[in-house]
């Protein structure tokens, strides 16, 4: 067993990479042992086979069609959410990232990319005065013509960071900026599981600095949440919390219910009607898992 932990950053079905001194290292895992993910804190043997997994302080993912949680990577500190003018953005995308970061416990962070690009005046760029009010954080970056990731390199310039966003929104561009070894570090990668280094396919954490680690994940289109209970889900509108305590029935939905305090709020000014909007969309797919 090693002496001490190595963080791992690529898993791939029976095996995958983590640094070990300094280096990318291939790892076998056991079927006997649960499989680890990018971000996780393991110990190996000499022959470089997993023997244990650390405990987790967070684990993040999505949920797939059935409604059932898929983890993508764990032991984040925060996760970056890209959003960009172009390509056309998603309305729901954001909201849904926002969500699941507070229910996993990971701070979220909105980075609004290509600044250079005239902002949309479309959903959710309106939307990031309000958010902002509400206590969420927006970073603006810039990959060209003249870069600007100053602001965001200091917000992850320790611990463990997710990136996320929608395809094509610059993620790539915002850690090729961020992390100027980051071509050697996939080059490596790619030598030990034999996989090309062009497209993310999977999570994969990169070392940033001393201090810090990235998880680049796949461009997406769609990003859905998993089966869980009403409770549950309003821990990702810590907004409604005020509000929700004066609901005439413990149990209310903040749907259609008589003496309702979130839609009381929502009606008066006091809460964003769209962010009660993407809470009907939410509630109304886990009525669907059902």
């Amino acid at each position: 067993m090693t002496a001490a932990p190595v963080r791992l950053l690529q898993a791939h079905g029976n095996h995958g990479v983590a640094e070990v001194d300094g280096a990318a290292r291939r790892i076998h895992f056991p079927r006997r042992i649960e499989r680890p993910l990018p971000g996780d804190r393991i110990h190996i043997d000499s022959a470089g086979t997993l023997t244990g997994i650390l405990p987790r302080g967070t684990l993040f993912g999505r949920g797939d069609d059935r409604g059932r949680f898929r983890p993508i990577a764990a032991n984040l500190d925060r996760a970056a959410i890209v959003i960009a003018a172009e390509p056309a953005p998603s309305r729901d995308l954001l909201h849904r990232y926002l969500s699941a970061c507070l229910i996993c416990a990971v701070e979220p962070l909105i980075v609004v990319n290509k600044t250079d690009l005239p902002r949309p005046r479309q959903q959710p760029f309106t939307d990031l005065e309000a958010l902002a009010e509400l206590g969420f954080e927006i970073v603006e970056t810039c990959c060209g013509p003249k870069p600007d990731v100053a602001t965001l390199a200091t917000r992850v310039d320790a611990g463990v960071t997710l990136f996320a966003g929608q395809s094509g929104v610059g993620k790539s561009s915002l850690l090729n900026a961020l992390i100027p070894d980051l071509q050697t570090q996939t080059g490596a990668l790619s030598r030990v599981t034999g996989k090309g280094t062009h497209t993310t396919t999977t999570a994969t954490a990169h070392r940033h600095g001393q201090t810090a680690w990235l998880v680049d994940t796949p461009g997406v289109w769609e990003y859905g949440l998993w089966q869980m209970d009403t409770n549950t889900l309003q821990r990702g509108f810590p907004e409604f919390n005020d509000y929700a305590v004066s609901c005439r029935f413990r149990d209310c939905l903040h749907h259609s219910e008589p003496g309702c305090g979130v839609t009381r709020a929502v009606a008066s000014g006091n809460l964003p009607a769209f962010r009660h909007q993407a809470w009907l969309r939410l509630l109304a797919e886990q009525a669907r898992f059902r």
